[in-house]
């Protein structure tokens, strides 16, 4: 199966799993879970809009994997309750650790052409990814604590305990990410 046609039948499957969880929500009365699909289903779109309008930044792998990423964590973990198992949101965290590095290494190759890629200081590469992967779980964890707080939800059932595991999972996710990623740079240009 080809690339594309892969993507075209994983893309398709997600949006079917929405549709049917969208007419189970209304025939139910969930409309906390109806409003989190369709939150769903727009952050799909969005990045759609932008693997086909900036394909060089968001690649399709990397989309692929925020597209099951946000089906897994908000449709299947918070309307389906599979936070409920144990260590789901630790690998989900840890998951968000390693897309994460992947996405700050695509900016690195966004914003620096093939030549000056091989003048990038790896140290600096290192301290980007890191830094941008631990940024990222910061803000999500203040967006967690923010709807925590505004609308009553209960995303930090485990308060700051809850909040250093994750930030560590994070964190798990950098280090096993960021040495994949510095080879594949190196590895990248000893071949050309």
């Amino acid at each position: 199966m080809r690339k594309r046609e892969k993507k075209k039948w994983i893309i398709d499957f997600i949006y079917i799993v929405y549709m049917a969880s969208i007419i189970w929500f209304l025939k139910e009365r969930k409309l906390f879970e109806f409003g989190i699909v369709v939150f769903c289903i727009v952050s799909t779109l969005i990045l759609g809009i932008v693997n086909k309008k900036v394909n060089k930044l968001l690649d399709n792998s990397i989309y692929i994997n925020l597209v099951i990423f946000i089906m897994v964590s908000s449709l299947l973990g918070s309307c389906f309750k599979f936070y409920s198992i144990n260590h789901y949101d630790d690998f989900l965290h840890l998951y968000s650790g390693i897309l994460s590095c992947n996405v700050a290494y695509l900016i690195i190759r966004y914003f620096n052409n093939e030549e000056n890629i091989k003048m990038v200081n790896k140290v600096f590469v290192m301290i980007f990814l890191f830094m941008f992967t631990m940024g990222v779980a910061s803000l999500w964890e203040i967006m967690e604590f923010s709807l925590d707080n505004i609308l009553g939800t209960h995303t930090q059932i485990g308060g700051l305990e809850d909040t250093m595991i994750d930030m560590v999972d994070a964190l798990i996710g950098a280090i096993i990410s960021i040495p994949y990623f510095i080879r594949k740079m190196s590895d990248k240009h000893s071949k050309e």
